[in-house]
């Protein structure tokens, strides 16, 4: 079975996690002492969905060759400027419902997005590849989009819904790269290969990227610790991150599944 197909297989059994998140009873939110008792709580929650975004970059790593990595960096690539725009627009078009003591942060977000855009793009052209003629895969549109369909939709609690999409991907992306970090090593065809100085600088990327977006990930649990004081503001927090789970987990087994076939 190709390991894009197997991954749907086991996704299928994470599907109660998002789902319930959506409808968790007001008194169980209500039961927290305190806004980090929540954040561990869901932290905890959705450890199963966190784990397979790991298993998700172990098994791509383990099974990639280098037209593969080529495919899979191209969706790469533009996933950083994605990333970069998003919170580019909501600093600018959303700033009056931002608290300014999160604005530094999201300008290093920025900034941080913006250096791997860089990385992925020099080890793109170091694999022999380029973005011509590419074309976002659907799945990825849709999570970058994600923030601007979700968040409005309470302006009251903008800020914290915002940081339930984008953040709690990043979030899966620490996971994720570990994954692919941790066992990469592992694929000798790949690292020994014609392309093995290349995949290394991959490998090593992946680690530097794991630490940014642990950042980012702090940023939502800022906001939440600030915020997340009472059963209506953890509602519209799960809201989001549901479907950020949700998401994300489509996209990323669609990435693999597309690289698997060279088609993206």
């Amino acid at each position: 079975m190709a390991v894009g197909a197997g991954l749907w297989e086991k996704a299928r059994e994470l599907r109660n996690i998002w789902e319930s998140l959506r409808n968790v009873p007001d008194d169980v939110l209500s039961s927290f002492q305190s806004p980090q008792e929540f954040i561990d709580w869901f932290k905890a929650y959705a450890d199963p969905v966190l784990q397979f975004h790991y298993v998700i970059g172990a098994e791509w790593a383990l099974n990639a060759d280098a037209p593969g990595v080529v495919a899979w960096l191209r969706q790469g690539v533009w996933n950083e400027w994605a990333a970069a725009a998003d919170v580019a627009r909501i600093v600018n078009e959303y700033r009056d419902y931002i608290d300014t003591e999160f604005m530094t942060m999201f300008a290093q977000q920025i900034s941080d997005e913006g250096r791997h855009l860089y990385l992925r793009s020099r080890i793109l052209r170091a694999f022999g590849g380029s973005m011509e003629g590419f074309q976002p895969i659907r799945e990825w549109v849709e999570l970058f989009d994600l923030p601007f369909q979700c968040a409005p939709r309470n302006m009251a609690f903008f800020q914290v819904r915002a940081t339930s999409t984008l953040q709690v991907v990043e979030l899966t992306s620490v996971y994720h790269h570990r994954g692919v970090h941790d066992n990469l090593d592992r694929n000798r065809a790949l690292m020994e290969g014609p392309y093995g100085r290349a995949a290394h600088m991959l490998r090593e990327s992946f680690r530097e990227i794991e630490d940014d977006e642990l950042f980012h990930w702090s940023i939502a649990e800022r906001m939440w610790v600030k915020y997340a004081r009472d059963a209506e503001s953890r509602r519209n927090i799960l809201e989001c991150a549901a479907e950020a789970l949700r998401v994300s987990t489509e996209a990323r087994i669609r990435r693999v599944e597309l690289s698997e076939k060279k088609a993206i």
